[in-house]
């Protein structure tokens, strides 16, 4: 027996670490125990507290609620019995004075509101039906049917703020009058009831009002979120349907304020653990440990020597009295531009521009902006913060440096970029406004006032605006805003006239955009205005002018077509007359005089010929718009142009697809193809054959036709803005007449096409049709 039990004692005193893990199981076990006994205690007494909390603050709501109905009754008292109050200011004067949670009374015959007090506050309350609005007609209906006090809310007020309204209805020989209503602000409620006081004691409260038809709360006070409502003790007041919610704090922090002594019972369990096994196995223990932690300071020193040189911002350690560098990272040395060897030798109160700045931050301890100086002699801004530091029985100083050098520029880029838009602003004469919805606080920028010509004091509401919108154009600028409100698209911009004091309309062109909260929902709407009047009225001016230019317009085409039709008739009797004097017997003298007479006839019909051809053609007279097919109108103006095409010896080249088709004139393609081929033959340089090559392109999706030669070309220069003029000419050729390029851009133009050109002198030209 003795053997086996001196077997097993030294298989323990062999084995330290197992005693020692037993040992800290029990004693860690005890202490677990107790702490949670400490800590089921701590929880019943919170528990405790928060029931005698929530009695408190059931105890003074109902309190107040009773008060409510003594202050109620009294004022009902007043009304006599033809129904009309008596005293009812004295009365209400008494009733609030002598109540701590009242801030008015009513009123309410007919359910209608009519008397308030005080009148000032509760002013905008007057004339509103407490039996038909959407927001009180539920309630007052309860009271009535049940023949009860009723506390309805916590409610919104007609006249401004939140809070509950107590209603008794009032029967004058079984019959209802109305109603004798208290008015309870929410903050008086909420007060009086305890629940900000407890509050700061850390107690958290909800308040909900619950439905008796869908068994549903609506809350009305407390936190929406981080509210456990299973560990709350919860309360009903019926008098107002309101369960109250309270849940302590402190009952979070318990586990919270008992580590300390969990971590002491562990601590504690360690230790007497640790001590066994070291008293078993010291000396071995003693120097592993020794080891292990020369090991682990080696390896604390290699990181912070790394986190030292290979931090993002500069580091330096000085001693505390001579400012002399003990070492500094990489990143200072960097963007000082020193080196480790000259900072031997150097102080650290060297490298500030200003060196009370850096004496300033030794004595107070808190972060600074300041400068430092470069090795080359630049600056840059930093941010530099200090920790003491004992090192080697050495009063020394930590400096920790942030080169703030590019928030710097950014900021200040920031504000001339914010100078340069309010300029902007103001050159511009932009007005903004925005609305918030929920305050239904409007905002004007000066330039507002300046649009609507109304002093800078004026108060400024949603309704003033509406009404200095002129009529016309008020529903939809009220539409587009409700629009917004409700979260849909609308067209931003919008021209309309408002009217300024006077009732003189000012045209306006505006941009309206919607702001939205966090979780989607609109907060604000707001927009800019610019006043268009000066341009509206030059709009106009301009008008006039255009209509005037268009009166003289047709004027000068009635006078063409006199000239060219009735001038045509006198002028073919002249060219006949002259003919018949040519056939009879003269002198030769008047044969002269006659052949001359002749020549100009004819010339002057020719002309007028022309002109009339011209006429017709800008004035679009009996154009038809036809598809034809290139190729067929090419070929046939080949062949009208084969006899010269042959003598000229000319090579003519189509590159144009057998199917393409333009809408187009026939007529006028055909007479346009005519003009540019033959003009291509007939102005051919002296020294080579004339080529001609017609190709069919593509060009910002418009189909064109080009025509290229290789005859004398144009001099553009000189002559290219009278190039399509009528009767310009610019060779000594006989045949020309100035005439057919310009019937062919106007018969491109008028079916809204144009044509370009490009030429050389003795190179060539080309010329490109655009096709609508």
């Amino acid at each position: 027996m003795n053997n086996k039990f001196s077997s097993f004692f030294s298989w323990f005193v062999n084995r330290p670490k197992v005693i020692g893990f037993i040992l800290f199981i029990i004693i860690f076990s005890i202490f677990t125990y107790i702490v949670y006994q400490e800590y089921s205690l701590a929880k019943e007494s919170e528990k405790e507290k928060e029931k005698q909390v929530l009695t408190i603050v059931k105890q003074n709501i109902e309190q107040s609620l009773k008060t409510s109905y003594v202050s109620a009754l009294t004022l009902a008292l007043t009304i006599d019995d033809e129904g009309k109050p008596k005293n009812f200011e004295k009365v209400s004067e008494k009733i609030i004075s002598s109540s701590v949670i009242i801030s008015g009374v009513e009123l309410v015959p007919n359910g209608i509101i009519s008397y308030v007090y005080p009148y000032e506050e509760n002013k905008g309350a007057l004339g509103l039906n407490v039996l038909k609005h959407p927001v009180s007609q539920k309630e007052a209906n309860k009271s009535i049917n049940s023949g009860k006090m009723d506390f309805a809310g916590p409610i919104p007020f007609k006249q401004g703020g939140k809070g509950i309204i107590g209603r008794m209805p009032v029967f004058i020989e079984n019959q209802f009058w109305g109603f004798s209503a208290v008015i309870i602000r929410e903050k008086d409620f909420l007060s009086n009831a305890g629940i900000y006081k407890f509050s700061k004691e850390g107690f958290k409260f909800r308040l909900a009002k619950a439905d008796e038809e869908t068994s549903k709360e609506i809350l009305f006070f407390g936190a929406k979120e981080d509210f456990n409502v299973n560990e709350a003790q919860k309360s009903f007041v019926k008098d107002g349907n309101w369960n109250i919610y309270i849940y302590s704090e402190n009952k979070e922090n318990l586990l919270i304020s008992l580590l300390p002594l969990m971590f002491l019972a562990l601590l504690l369990s360690i230790l007497i653990s640790t001590f066994i096994v070291r008293f078993l196995k010291q000396p071995r223990e003693l120097q592993r440990k020794v080891n292990i932690q020369a090991a682990k300071l080696l390896n604390s020193e290699l990181k912070f020597k790394a986190i030292f040189d290979r931090a993002p911002i500069g580091i330096v350690h000085v001693e505390a009295e001579s400012y002399k560098f003990i070492e500094a990272n990489q990143k200072f040395l960097r963007k000082t531009g020193l080196s480790l060897d000259e900072i031997t030798e150097a102080r650290f109160d060297s490298v500030w521009r200003n060196s009370k700045d850096l004496k300033k931050l030794v004595e107070k301890g808190e972060k600074i902006n300041s400068v430092l100086l470069k090795k080359n002699g630049t600056q840059i801004d930093v941010r530099v913060a200090v920790d003491y530091l004992k090192y080697i029985d050495k009063d020394t100083y930590i400096f920790i440096i942030e080169d703030i050098t590019e928030i710097n520029k950014a900021q200040n880029h920031l504000k001339e970029l914010e100078t340069r838009v309010k300029m902007a602003v103001e050159i511009a004469q932009l007005g903004y406004w925005e609305w918030n919805i929920h305050t239904n606080e409007v905002i004007w920028s000066p330039m507002m006032y300046e649009i609507f010509r109304i002093s800078n004091d004026f108060k400024i509401t949603p309704d003033f605006i509406v009404s200095r919108i002129h009529h016309l154009d008020a529903k939809r600028y009220v539409d587009s805003i409700r629009s917004l409100v409700n979260g849909e698209n609308v067209n931003p911009s919008y021209e309309a006239k408002i009217l300024d004091p006077e009732g003189n309309p000012i045209h306006v062109l505006g941009h309206l955009e919607s702001e939205k909260g966090k979780l989607g929902e609109v907060i604000k709407i707001k927009g800019t205005l610019v006043d268009i009047s000066s341009e509206k009225r030059t709009k106009e001016e301009l008008d006039q002018s255009y209509d005037v230019v268009l009166q003289q317009n047709k004027r000068l085409i009635n006078f063409s077509y006199i000239v060219s039709h009735n001038l045509r008739s006198h002028s073919s009797n002249i060219k006949s007359l002259s003919h018949l004097l040519l056939e009879m017997e003269h002198t030769q003298e008047q044969e002269e005089m006659f052949s001359m007479l002749n020549s100009v006839s004819h010339a002057l019909d020719d002309t007028l010929f022309d002109l009339n051809d011209v006429i017709n053609i800008q004035q679009n007279i009996s154009i038809s718009i036809e598809d034809i097919l290139v190729v067929k109108y090419i070929e046939r103006v080949l062949e009208v142009l084969k006899v010269e095409i042959i003598q000229k010896k000319a090579d003519i080249i189509v590159n144009v697809p057998s199917d393409i088709k333009i809408s187009f004139n026939p007529a006028y393609f055909e007479s346009i193809l005519l003009n540019f081929i033959s003009n291509a033959i007939r102005y051919r340089h002296p020294n080579r054959p004339p080529i001609v090559i017609i190709d069919f392109l593509i060009i910002e999706n418009h189909p064109v036709i080009q025509i290229k030669d290789n005859g004398i070309g144009i001099d553009l220069k000189k002559n290219g803005d009278k190039l399509f003029g009528m009767y310009k000419t610019f060779t000594k050729n006989n045949e020309s007449r100035g005439l057919g390029l310009f019937i062919s851009k106007s018969q491109m133009e008028a079916l809204g096409g144009k044509i370009t050109v490009q030429s050389k002198l003795n190179k060539g030209s080309v010329f490109k049709l655009f096709f609508k």
